[in-house]
């Protein structure tokens, strides 16, 4: 036993940092939190220090050196509004807030070189615009900069994803004045030039490939006359005809975002009850490069967890281990069954 002890004045490594690999949005009864999962689902730990009252933390985006999170928070404010909150991409990491005031804040994301965020915010006074601001982090605190307005649209922009070259593609929503709204992308270049990106008029959620090339995003399916679901497309960021990139009815998939590489593409899957409310959210994972893509669960082995905003944290994921989780439409049909076959075998084996 003796020689498994270190020496006598020997140093002894630092225990290695935890592993975090992805970063989802987890509801509980405390509204939602943040936490780190593997590429099998598990959860491996919480990230951010628990709000001492109710609130929702979602749509977190991991900083391009992977120090960072920043996130949109309810934290001392009504649940349906949202603020900018930052910290660092650690266990039980104290978050700052980093915007304040009435507007709201939502759907932040980095700049390419991580030295600004971009959001979403209703502070110009006539619904959602995008805006940029500078942050500095080797302060005490991240601090925010002076925040710049980067759109004025009729309507809404929502929905930020940067490209190189701090391109931004983005969901332009309107009001169509008969209680319907209409979507497209559109991208706003450095010197603020904008274009279309799509022609459709439901689409939105984009998501840009690190290397700028492809586009992913949401655009609703009409299966049969009242019945419509959410998939998501794939297309050529320079043009052309998007294609499905996997086809799951029944459900809404949305919020895609790209592995660091550029091959998998992780979204929150909504499963809605009759009343279109949501029953179940996941997060799931496809490979593009896969012949025929399948989409497949990320599913802790503790049983179902409500997640969904999914953000990818480390530059390479585990091949092996996210081919290893289970298609996502079988494993939701087990899932919502489990409840159903228990309460029979209950009827059947009294206790």
């Amino acid at each position: 036993m003796s020689a498994c002890r270190p020496r006598v004045g020997a140093v002894v490594p630092p225990p290695a940092p935890p592993r975090i690999a992805i970063v989802v949005s987890e509801g509980d009864a405390r509204g939602a939190r943040l936490v780190a999962i593997d590429e099998h689902g598990d959860r491996q730990l919480e990230l951010v220090q628990a709000s001492a009252t109710l609130a929702r933390d979602t749509n977190p985006a991991v900083s391009p050196d992977g120090r960072w999170l920043v996130f949109a928070s309810s934290r001392g404010r009504p649940l349906a509004e949202t603020s900018l909150w930052i910290a660092r991409l650690a266990p039980a990491a104290v978050p700052v807030p980093v915007t304040t005031g009435p507007a709201t804040d939502a759907h932040p994301t980095w700049s390419a070189n991580g030295a600004a965020i971009i959001w979403a915010s209703t502070r110009g006074g006539h619904g959602f615009d995008l805006w940029r601001a500078p942050v500095a982090l080797d302060g005490p605190r991240p601090v925010l900069g002076a925040a710049e307005q980067l759109t004025r649209g009729a309507g809404h922009e929502v929905t930020p994803t940067v490209a190189p070259g701090d391109v931004i593609a983005y969901a332009a929503v309107e009001d169509r004045g008969d209680g319907t709204i209409a979507s497209h992308l559109e991208e706003r270049a450095a010197d603020g030039t904008i274009r279309a990106l799509t022609t459709g008029t439901t689409d939105s959620a984009p998501a840009i490939s690190p290397d700028g090339a492809r586009l992913v995003f949401a655009r609703p399916v009409a299966r049969a006359p009242g019945l419509v679901d959410s998939e998501l497309f794939i297309v050529a960021r320079a043009g052309g005809e998007p294609d499905v990139l996997v086809d799951l009815p029944l459900t809404d998939e949305s919020g895609p975002v790209w592995s660091r590489d550029g091959r998998y593409v992780l979204a929150t899957s909504l499963l809605r009850g009759a009343d279109g409310r949501a029953v179940f959210s996941s997060v799931i994972v496809i490979d593009t490069r896969e012949p025929r893509p399948v989409a497949r669960l990320l599913e802790d082995r503790v049983g179902p967890i409500a997640r969904l905003t999914p953000a990818v944290a480390i530059a390479a994921l585990d091949d092996a281990a996210l081919h290893a989780d289970p298609e996502y439409l079988p494993e939701l049909a087990r899932i919502m069954a489990q409840p159903i076959i228990e309460s029979k075998e209950r009827e059947t084996h009294p206790r």
